[in-house]
């Protein structure tokens, strides 16, 4: 499960890409962020594996902290498919997720499971 509580974002030019965010993402739930060009959309999935750190507020994952949190293990179990462009463009959506299983040499099988 992921929480995100009080969690904004606002860059050093004053700009405000995410006001206060309270949300939570349940464990298998399929989950979409769905808005307009420049919305906060991936700003909020790039502070859920620390590739922007939140100004204010707490993301946890199953109840813990993500800033305590070794950040390459973070990083390598959480999955999400951003834009369209950063699809392989021959392969399914559950291919392209698959593809992480191969690199970590994840059983297949299990992999079928998560997807």
């Amino acid at each position: 499960m992921i929480t995100f509580s009080s969690v904004s974002k606002t860059y050093e030019d004053g700009t405000t890409a995410i006001h206060p965010l309270d949300i939570t993402i349940r464990e298998d739930e399929f989950f979409v962020l769905i808005g307009p060009s420049g919305c906060g959309k991936t700003t909020t999935l790039k502070m859920i594996n620390r590739l922007i750190e939140p100004t204010e507020g707490k993301i946890t994952i199953h109840g813990q902290d993500i800033r305590t949190m070794d950040i390459l293990q973070l990083r390598w179990n959480i999955g999400y498919v951003l834009q369209e462009i950063d699809l392989f463009p021959h392969m399914t959506i559950a291919e392209n997720i698959a593809t992480r299983s191969v690199i970590t040499r994840r059983k297949y099988t299990s992999t079928q499971k998560s997807i």
